[in-house]
């Protein structure tokens, strides 16, 4: 972190918001001493009508929609699991900053597994290459 970032997070931490004004607080005095006009037996049916048919909804919904359809699953098997021999590289000796040596070798290697389900007759087949490098030390005398 630099002087710059604390210089900003010490002037946002001073930060202190205003007081509101008296023309909202005047504002939000009137709104809450409003009378509440006395609910018309109309708005209530209203209101009751409108709360039922949306819990009917969501019932009809949850019925029709909120069960999974039933299908038959893929059930896969493990038909063959291979891992060839990994190939090795070895490269000439390098120097490094220290002055000391150094041998780079590279891995490669891959991983096959091939699964199956004899009811559909679908394969899966999961291919990972992979690849890793490094540095063997040398101790020259």
């Amino acid at each position: 972190m630099n002087n710059e970032d604390q210089d900003i997070e010490s002037a946002l931490r001073s930060l202190r918001p205003r007081p509101p004004g008296p023309g909202v607080v005047s504002a939000i005095g009137r709104d809450l001493d409003a009378p509440v006009a006395a609910a018309s037996p109309r708005g209530v049916i209203l209101r009751w009508s409108a709360g039922l048919s949306a819990a009917a909804a969501c019932l009809l919904g949850f019925f029709l929609f909120g069960r999974p359809p039933v299908t038959a699953e893929p059930e896969y098997q493990l038909v063959r699991a291979e891992q060839p021999p990994a190939s090795v590289d070895v490269f000439a000796p390098v120097r490094l900053e220290d002055g000391s040596f150094a041998r780079p070798v590279r891995v490669r290697w891959s991983n096959e597994t091939q699964w199956e389900d004899r009811r559909t007759n679908t394969r899966l087949i999961h291919y990972s290459p992979s690849e890793q490098f490094g540095l063997i030390p040398m101790e020259t005398y």
